[in-house]
């Protein structure tokens, strides 16, 4: 994707820290991984990989790493997909990140899992959007639009896709939930992506950067628990 930037905005500014990102998306059943360099796009392999992300994200890092012509050591930064999504995915892609950022001394960027999706529709500048959970229930948040990025009006939220029906339209994105959507032609399609990660992680790092980021959990939204026998 193209992004239109206007000239005086603050990331274009050369004192941004991190100009070399590696970015993961996990927070889905897409595995991904791109490296972002001074705002474009170097290098993106992604797909499909339902309860795989631990087996296949450390080849993606090193193909991805390889296909840009960079090393760990250029790197300034790991971006990571933060949520909400996938409990499994988030935790399995912050580990990585953390890891890395650990290992190399680098910090973290955590990037909005819908504002990263809303983003990546590009032009189409979606009002709001929602993710499939499980069951019938979806997450959801909606956002604003400045000089081409989103900003997100609240916190995301997760519940029945039947208390959200009276929001969506067709200024909203929706990701893997078909089969609950009433309408579900009208809608935009988002598709999380590492890319859309890392360019979000770029241009927003003022915001968004952790430079220790011990204490940094994904965004899982829904309660969980761990039981014991």
């Amino acid at each position: 994707m193209e992004i239109q930037i206007e000239d005086k905005l603050f990331w274009k500014d050369s004192h941004l820290k991190a100009n070399v990102i590696l970015a993961i998306e996990s927070s889905s059943s897409i595995c991904g991984v791109s490296v972002i360099e001074n705002g474009n796009a170097l290098s993106l392999i992604e797909e499909p990989a339902h309860r795989k992300h631990a087996e296949i994200l450390p080849e993606f890092i090193q193909n991805s790493l390889a296909k840009s012509g960079k090393t760990v050591s250029d790197l300034d930064a790991i971006a990571i997909s933060i949520g909400p999504g996938s409990f499994t995915g988030l935790r399995i892609g912050l580990g990585m990140a953390k890891g890395l950022a650990y290992a190399q001394d680098l910090p973290i960027i955590p990037v909005p899992s819908l504002v990263s999706m809303a983003f990546g529709c590009g032009e189409k500048y979606p009002k709001n959007g929602l993710t499939f959970s499980h069951g019938n229930r979806v997450f959801y948040q909606e956002f604003t639009w400045e000089k081409n990025f989103p900003y997100f009006k609240a916190e995301p939220a997760v519940g029945d896709i039947e208390e959200f029906h009276d929001r969506i339209n067709s200024e909203t994105f929706q990701w893997n939930c078909e089969s609950i959507l009433r309408d579900k032609d009208i809608y935009i399609t988002g598709i999380p992506s590492a890319k859309s990660v890392g360019l979000l992680a770029y241009y927003r790092q003022e915001e968004w950067l952790i430079q220790k980021p011990y204490h940094l959990v994904s965004d899982y939204i829904a309660p969980f628990e761990i039981k014991s026998n």
